[in-house]
């Protein structure tokens, strides 16, 4: 009788674990948004189909007997699916300002700006557990993280430096480090910021703020071409069929287009009323463009606005009007929706790209800064 209680027993608790499991598969989302809250250490993680956090990832670490905190600046997610990148600055040093951009995560002490290094956190997608921090070095303020298609090698910017790094993205082991040339004075950085890499692998298309130019990185050569843009380079990206590069000019407020087949360049200046570009996103079939124009810095006021860009006519075609201080942007994989950090009202804002109009907003904390999309493809 006692044996057959027990066996009994076994049978349920393997029902209720095989229920709770399907539960688990049922409710897991299919698409997430990764967002870095860079004004409170963590990322925060959105359903897309729900509209709502299902996670927030605390990157803030222990530090004598308190908490220091970690400002995620930029978030990616590998192509293939299985980690979550984050750029994440060292709030030992939070004071920092850059020479063209401040910090937006302005508060802290500079006397313990050697407390702790910046870093690159790595986050499986599945749990949303940081699994890898990757010390970088002091007073980086590393700026943006990308990965090539294979998903086998991390680019990180380092600002301050005025580097690029490359690093093994299956062992976290740091295999280059490359300095960016530069006329400027002695001291002063060039200010590498926003890198994306070409779809066939071959080249990152690097945007050089104080430099005000275009890098064009090498993958496998590490040699780096250097393209005058005449305007502070913000952001960089690539249409997916490879041929056009664009990047974001904030101070003379245009998107300069480099057309990869011809080497020549071409600039869309931008409405009137434009504040200051900063990230912008292709959408699937590399026929548009959607730009964030944040304004805030320098005496700018904020906007409000995103703007669509024709890239077969090189034009704005569409003002979109989102939350205040449009900062980081990413279209989904089905080029459906367009999500839109608001970097001073503290939301994602989500974009309908038939209707060409916000359809909701997501508040997520102060000062959200990168954004990226996640797929579930097990």
């Amino acid at each position: 009788m006692k044996k057959s209680i027990i066996f009994i027993f076994i049978i349920v608790c393997i029902i209720v674990a095989g229920l709770f499991y399907r539960q688990f598969l049922v409710s897991r989302p299919a698409e997430k948004i990764y967002v870095a809250v860079e004004g409170e250490s963590k990322i925060a993680v959105l359903d897309s189909a729900t509209q709502k956090i299902v996670s927030t990832i605390d990157l803030s670490i222990k530090h004598e007997g308190g908490r220091l905190p970690y400002a995620p600046h930029n978030v990616q997610v590998g192509p293939d699916m299985k980690m979550v990148w984050v750029t994440a600055n060292s709030g030992a040093h939070q004071d920092h300002v850059s020479g063209f951009f401040p910090s937006v995560y302005a508060h802290g002490g500079a006397e313990d700006q050697d407390a702790a290094p910046d870093v690159v956190i790595v986050i499986d997608p599945q749990t949303d557990r940081i699994i890898e921090r990757i010390p970088m070095g002091y007073n980086l303020h590393l700026a943006h993280v990308v990965l090539t298609p294979d998903s086998l090698t991390a680019l990180v910017t380092a600002q301050n430096e005025g580097t690029i790094y490359k690093i093994n993205a299956r062992t976290f082991v740091i295999e280059k480090k490359i300095s960016i040339p530069s006329a400027l004075p002695d001291g002063v950085s060039v200010e590498p910021h926003g890198l994306r890499v070409s779809p066939d692998g071959s080249a990152a298309y690097i945007a050089i703020l104080q430099g005000k130019s275009l890098g064009i990185l090498d993958l496998k050569t590490n040699d780096l071409e250097i393209m005058p843009l005449a305007g502070a380079a913000v952001q960089a990206g690539v249409t997916p069929d490879g041929k056009i590069v664009f990047v974001s000019l904030y101070d003379t407020k245009e998107l300069a287009l480099y057309l990869i087949d011809t080497k020549e360049i071409k600039k869309v200046k931008l409405p009137t009323g434009a504040k200051g570009p900063v990230q912008m996103y292709p959408t699937p079939d590399s026929r548009f463009v959607y730009l964030a124009d944040q304004g805030y810095y320098f005496g700018q006021p904020a906007s409000e606005w995103v703007y669509k860009i024709d890239l077969q006519k090189f034009e704005v075609v569409k003002e979109i009007k989102a939350g205040s201080g449009p900062h980081g942007i990413v279209v989904s994989p089905d080029g459906m929706r367009v999500y839109v950090t608001n970097l001073l009202s503290g939301d994602v804002s989500i974009i309908n790209t038939a209707a060409n109009e916000e359809i909701g907003r997501i508040k997520v904390g102060k000062e959200p800064n990168g954004i990226s999309v996640w797929v579930n493809n097990k």
